[in-house]
């Protein structure tokens, strides 16, 4: 049985991000990241389980400086959860997109 369920590659990034709970950011790496969501693993930060997240995330290699996504978990398991993107706007998608192929090129889809 596949139980694959994701729509788009994932490439491997390695960045620091802010995963935003309850208003206060987090520290998170984020390891794998698609258009429609990243794998993260918490560094600092409470084990909280929220229904979305903020999450900031930026590259000193970017061009377009912070992106900024709005994001709800798929899954948990101790310091890592995946989560996916909701509520995009075609702004945010544009930078994302320029965001993975600044940082893994060789995987942007």
């Amino acid at each position: 049985m596949d139980t694959e369920r994701r729509s788009a590659r994932r490439a491997p990034i390695h960045l620091f991000c802010n995963q935003y709970i309850d208003g206060s950011p987090c520290l998170s790496e984020a390891l794998e990241m698609s258009m429609t969501g990243v794998l993260v693993r918490r560094v600092l930060g409470p084990a909280l389980e929220r229904a979305t997240y903020a999450l900031e995330i930026a590259s000193a290699k970017s061009r377009e400086g912070r992106v900024w996504l709005c994001a709800t978990p798929v899954w948990r398991v101790g310091a890592y959860e995946a989560l996916r993107f909701i509520s995009q706007s075609e702004t945010d998608k544009l930078k994302l997109a320029n965001l993975l192929y600044e940082v893994a090129p060789l995987h942007a889809a």
